[in-house]
């Protein structure tokens, strides 16, 4: 099967989770024999344009995207600039109200207005590209596959039709179904606005399912399709680990409730001096590093930046925690308990898909500091609990979430959909 998986932003431009979902299906595909390409904006001047890795064709276009990246960057800096020169600071306090929102780990950025034109300019590359590449390569593709719900997906739908193929989209969003706009300096932006619901939706978890129902998606245009994870030959050997370790971007402050997670964490270290939080992540972590310690985590917490060696450092823990207030089907969930380590959850939808409270781990109430830090403490001081649960959390990921699974439901789905658009055509 001939496949064309559209996404707005591809390693190394972007890793987050629908980046990673779209990379990890697309080499699972074409491990099974599929022809995969994954067409992308080209965001970075280091990134080819054209590359092949693991069988898998990377198509990066859009001239003008490295010069819209390059004016963010220096619009970003003259906007701090700006600021200290006029002595204006952020009040971390500013809303009192909200800790996560007053606390996120950056001040709201307000552009310019002088950007709309250069990212309009910079998508109107994009969008020219492609137009010209499907109208002049001749592909021959039997299924489009989108990993953005916002205008991406509408814009992937008029090249599957262009294409003469049927088109799928994953709806990644946790906060709430066709939620995310993408950028709103969009060139056709209501006309993919528009599209987008055309689509047959691909859904992740049960709680997606009820999103893009609530949003007027009819139940037969929705096919459920977990996200995957590849399962790691090691396992981690939590009875002798018991370092308690999140993975996260600490610009979605508000979203991974890191506020909810520092008040526990202080709860904890009160309890077990010697107990020790790492976390992982990209963004800037110094407003948090402030906030943990005013909740009385001291030194029991080491902020490690982002890194390349997930899995490695997953197996060298034995708590995993995500307090999330919401999420789509988090990959680092997936990633930690195919690892062999329990996690602690909040209480979402994406959570609950995969963690078992009692079974393969915990889930405590969203936004319970109190509720959050008894479960972690109750892992820390039981080795054999910790045994137990990672080992029915690896056997789980195994049975509903191994790659190789997740790749066999896309190609049943693909069919689905094929099936679907040609009883619709004369």
């Amino acid at each position: 099967m001939k496949i064309l998986m559209m996404i707005l932003y591809f390693p190394p431009a972007h890793t987050g989770g629908a980046e990673k979902q779209c990379w990890e299906q697309a080499r699972a595909l074409a491990a099974r024999g599929h022809d995969v390409t994954v067409l992308t904006e080209w965001w970075a001047w280091r990134s080819r344009k054209n590359e092949v890795k693991e069988n898998v064709r990377i198509l990066r276009l859009g001239c003008g995207l490295p010069i819209v990246s390059l004016a963010r960057r220096t619009h970003d800096g003259l906007v701090v600039w700006w600021r200290s020169r006029k002595k204006t600071r952020w009040d971390p306090g500013a809303n009192a109200s909200n800790p996560a929102a007053s606390r996120s780990a950056e001040p709201p950025r307000k552009r310019f207005r002088f950007m709309a034109p250069v990212e309009w300019m910079g998508q109107l590359s994009f969008i020219l590209a492609v137009a010209w590449a499907v109208s002049t390569r001749r592909w021959a593709v039997d299924v489009v596959h989108v990993h953005e719900s916002h205008w991406m997906a509408g814009f992937a739908h008029w090249v599957a039709e262009k294409l003469h193929a049927p088109i799928a989209c994953t709806e990644h969003n946790g906060r709430g179904a066709l939620e995310w706009p993408g950028m709103p300096d969009v060139p056709g932006l209501p006309r993919w606005r528009r599209r987008r619901d055309r689509c047959v939706f691909l859904s992740i978890a049960v709680s997606t399912r009820r999103s893009l129902e609530a949003k007027g998606i009819p139940p037969a245009q929705i096919i459920d399709v977990h996200n995957g994870v590849e399962i790691p030959a090691q396992t981690a050997t939590v009875a002798d680990q018991n370092e308690v370790i999140y993975v996260g971007n600490f610009t979605q402050g508000e979203a991974k409730a890191f506020d909810v997670l520092f008040q526990a964490w202080g709860k904890v270290h009160r309890r077990e001096p010697a107990a020790r939080l790492r976390i992982y992540g990209s963004g800037n972590a110094s407003s948090w590093k402030q906030f943990a310690q005013e909740a009385g985590c001291g030194d029991s917490v080491s902020f490690e930046g982002q890194t390349d060696r997930v899995t490695e450092k997953l197996l060298a823990s034995g708590i995993f925690v995500l307090p999330s207030r919401w999420e789509g089907l988090s990959c680092a969930l997936l990633e930690a308990q195919a690892a062999g380590l329990p996690a602690v959850v909040s209480d979402i939808g994406g959570n609950r898909e995969v963690v078992e409270n009692g079974v393969n781990g915990r889930v405590v109430p969203t936004g319970d500091a109190d509720a959050l830090a008894q479960a972690i403490v109750q892992l820390y001081q039981s080795p054999a609990l910790r045994v137990q649960m990672g080992g029915a959390a690896r056997a789980r990921v195994q049975e509903v979430f191994a790659i190789e699974k997740v790749a066999a439901q896309l190609e049943a789905a693909y069919v689905q959909v094929r099936a679907a658009a040609d009883g619709r055509r004369p």
